[in-house]
């Protein structure tokens, strides 16, 4: 194979139902080496677990075969590489799905692999088991598995890229992994591609980066940015990104031909910060030390990104439990027009008294929204009154103990009363509850199955390091006075500041970074941890107050990052809340109103 100077690699999924024709815009309009796409999260996880415990057969994102049906001619004719994650938890079934397609089209000489080794759940087949395992929790080193209240029913173990690499290696086409990390398809990719040992962790933990941004598809190309109003009115239909990967493993960001939306630093910042953990990145295969990384503006649609360091991976690797956590339901109450807050409180009593006796192991009454002064519309005046719960037992929720009660309150309740017409979300469903974990990467079995007949062993790295559980998290070192940069009024923190926020189990991580280097001088002394939970208000005080926060500077980038830790009520998984991704967190504080510098005003608002 003759290697270029650079790897050109295209991401067509972010996530669980991203847009179905993206493999095939990919290949057709672009000189793509290798397609990648992440259909993974923790939260689909969890629903593939509900899946394939009532079909065997089942558990996989089936997003990728449908993908993959469309163009999978054009992909062969113009030898293209295929990698995904969408095996999820079946990945030999989603293999044989591909395989029968292949055969189907005409193709039957396609090489397809499957990467196995991360479903660990023969190691929880009894409690007994799972007491002797022993994993530390992966943010509390004083938690261990074996104190977990649930039984698991699976575990998958996020393994790295070297399978993916393998798999290639031997020839080929198409390479179906299951929680691969989602990075894994990209490194891989690259790894392959340029032949690099496993002791390159420069360019391994570049290519990182690449993958990171490119991951969560559009996300880096104008979605879920919070300068939006520029790329105005041409958000349709987001082009999805492409990574040029060097052989230093630097890479330039770009996007498809077709499709709206742009690739600029500040979409690419943004995408940077989103749910990482702080200056180091851990995976199966490298560390990546994003403190001093670059991100310049090429030309349009292209930025450059560099300044990643590299060291040996950590001898752990996180691994995440799902346990049946029982059952849940809930209603949409509305209420609009005068006294809000009132009707809402007599709401609540009532609520309270019907279910006085309930044996519910979560219950929310969650009010979204508040009074508008003389609404110009009914719409544009109402709020919702959200009713969530959960149960251990479908008997302490069943329509008798949940549905029953709710529908007796709607002849006596506040004025204007009415409700959600959708009564099946009163209907008990399971959930899944999540526990992270760290165990031994050595303990993987990491496999690689061809269709050719062909069994590769994955042996662990040759060479880890031990890296302090305590993440690091520092206030900025030599603060400023902030009278220094003169009068000050009350403004949003976002009319100056862009911000991204994600998930990552029960956490919450959010990136705040500025335009020009004055501003930041000012968001490093002004946003302390302290600020950071003020800004917060009365959502502070929904959880642990005390929770950790831990927060990282990244000055090449102007930005201030913070995790925070236990923030999501269970996280997406099982939370009650509407944004139990986090998504949102960002927004809100960027809405929040600051002390601002009013020089800072007098220029143009993001």
């Amino acid at each position: 194979m003759a290697v270029k100077e650079f790897v050109r690699i295209g991401n067509v999924s972010g996530a669980i139902g991203d847009n179905p024709h993206a493999m095939a815009t990919m290949v057709a309009d672009n000189k793509i080496d290798i397609v990648t796409g992440d259909w993974l999260s923790e939260m689909n996880i969890a629903w593939n677990a509900i899946v394939k415990k009532d079909n065997p057969d089942l558990g996989y994102e089936n997003g990728f075969y449908t993908q993959l049906e469309e163009c999978l001619d054009d992909i062969l004719a113009k030898n293209i590489k295929v990698i995904t994650n969408a095996g999820a938890l079946n990945t030999l079934s989603l293999t044989r799905k591909v395989q029968e397609l292949c055969k189907k089209k005409g193709h039957p000489d396609v090489v397809i692999a499957s990467v196995i080794g991360d479903d660990i759940s023969s190691m929880i087949g009894s409690p007994e088991k799972r007491k002797g395992l022993n994993f530390p929790h992966l943010d509390h080193a004083d938690q261990s598995l074996g104190g977990w209240e649930l039984d698991p029913m699976t575990g998958n173990a996020y393994i790295g890229c070297r399978g993916i690499v393998e798999a290639l290696n031997a020839g080929a086409d198409i390479v179906i992994a299951g929680r691969v990390t989602d990075a894994s398809p990209v490194m891989g990719a690259a790894a392959w591609y340029f032949q690099w040992r496993e002791d390159q962790y420069d360019e391994m933990a570049g290519c990182l980066l690449a993958a990171h941004l490119i991951e969560c598809g559009a996300y880096v190309t104008g979605g879920n940015f919070s300068g939006f109003k520029e790329f105005l009115p041409d958000l349709v239909d987001l082009a999805f990104p492409i990574a040029e990967v060097d052989y230093q493993g630097r890479c330039i960001i770009t996007r498809t031909t077709i499709g709206g939306g742009h690739v600029t630093a500040e979409t690419v910042k943004a995408q940077m910060l989103y749910e990482i953990q702080g200056h180091l990145y851990l995976n199966p295969d490298v560390v990546a030390d994003l403190a001093e990384v670059s991100i310049q503006q090429e030309s349009e649609n292209r930025v450059r990104v560099q300044g990643v360091k590299g060291y040996p991976p950590p001898d752990t690797t996180k691994v995440v439990f799902f346990a049946p956590g029982g059952y849940q339901a809930e209603a949409t109450f509305f209420i609009n027009g005068l006294d809000v807050e009132q009707k809402a409180f007599m709401m609540r009593n009532q609520l309270a008294h019907s279910f006085r006796n309930h044996n519910f192991s979560k219950f929310s009454v969650e009010m979204y929204g508040s009074q508008v002064e003389n609404p110009e519309s009914q719409q544009a005046g109402t709020v919702q009154l959200r009713i969530f719960v959960q149960a251990r037992q479908l008997a302490d929720i069943d329509a008798t103990k949940f549905k029953v009660p709710l529908f007796a309150l709607r002849m006596q309740s506040y004025p204007g009363y009415h409700m959600h017409l959708d009564f099946r979300t009163m209907d008990p469903k399971p959930f899944m509850e999540i526990y992270p974990a760290l165990m031994p990467i050595e303990d993987i079995k990491h496999q690689v199955k061809l269709s050719t007949g062909r069994d590769l062993d994955i042996p662990p790295p040759q060479k880890t390091a031990k890296y302090p559980f305590e993440r690091p998290s520092y206030e900025t070192a030599n603060p400023a006075d902030l009278s220094t940069f003169g009068p000050t009024r009350k403004a949003p923190l976002g009319s100056i500041a862009h911000a991204r926020s994600g998930d990552k189990a029960d956490n919450t991580n959010v990136g705040f970074f500025v335009r020009n280097d004055d501003e930041y001088l000012w968001l490093q002394s002004y946003l302390t941890i302290d600020r950071l939970k003020a800004l917060f208000g009365k959502d502070w005080f929904k959880c642990n107050p005390n929770r950790k926060v831990e927060r990282v500077e990244f000055k090449n980038i102007r930005a201030v990052h913070f995790r925070v830790l236990d923030n999501l009520s269970g996280g997406s998984a099982s939370s009650e809340r509407i944004d139990m991704l986090g998504k949102g967190i960002a927004e809100y504080l960027r809405s929040r109103h600051v002390d601002v510098p009013e020089q800072f005003l007098k220029r143009e608002w993001i």
